[in-house]
């Protein structure tokens, strides 16, 4: 069976859960109570659960926001995971990640693309599990590009381990060929049947009209 690598993002239910139920050591309250004590948790668990082939070679990191709260949050989480599930993760604090949005998400994205293209070279499966911290659709446009396997994370209406495939889409030529700077942002607009300020208005393009950053640091050299 090929290893497996699980990106997993960070919030801090755990620490909300460990306050409501008056526990002191979080490490132990996760452990204990997995699934009531921690989203992220109840992920991987569930993930085991309905895939258990997936586990049979894991690793995995942690991505915490830049806070005293989303590092302790990270780290107790590290300790229950290599507890439950036998793994030892990989603490990240992502920089500017719940301090400031557009800077910490662009990092985030980064991140954990770095982290999928290596576990993909390195012959492994690569999943982004997205519960917690921030909802799937923030972290599946940098795990479509990076080559993920897919998106996992617990369906907030059925309340079960859901995973989203990497659908065989591709960002536009035309995008591609502004990013290399081989056509204006006038004939981008035309190859895809909009105009200059619908492409800012969208967010493909910034106000001074270059492409999206986060779009921009995922397509690399592309």
């Amino acid at each position: 069976m090929r290893p497996v690598f699980f990106a997993v993002t960070v919030g801090i239910s755990l620490l909300v859960n460990a306050q409501r139920d008056g526990a002191r050591d979080i490490v132990e309250y996760a452990v204990q109570n997995p699934r009531r004590a921690s989203a992220e948790l109840n992920t991987l668990l569930s993930l085991r659960e309905r895939w258990p082939a997936l586990f049979s070679r894991p690793a995995a990191a942690l991505y915490a926001t830049d806070t005293d709260d989303g590092r302790r949050a990270a780290e107790a989480l590290a300790q229950a995971v290599e507890r439950l599930i036998q793994v030892k993760a990989q603490v990240k604090v992502i920089q500017q990640l719940g301090k400031d949005f557009e800077k910490g998400l662009l990092n985030l994205a980064k991140e954990v693309a770095r982290d999928v293209r290596t576990a993909r070279a390195g012959g492994a499966l690569a999943y982004v599990v997205a519960t917690g911290g921030f909802k799937p659709e923030s972290t599946y446009a940098a795990a479509y590009l990076a080559g993920a396997n897919g998106v996992a994370y617990i369906h907030e209406t059925f309340r079960e381990a859901v995973l989203l495939p990497m659908t065989p889409l591709d960002v536009a030529d035309a995008v591609k060929k502004f990013h290399r700077g081989e056509i204006d942002e006038g004939l981008l607009a035309r190859a895809l049947g909009l105009d200059v300020q619908h492409l800012e208005a969208i967010g493909l393009l910034t106000p001074d009209r270059a492409l999206n950053p986060l779009l921009a640091e995922l397509l690399g050299d592309t």
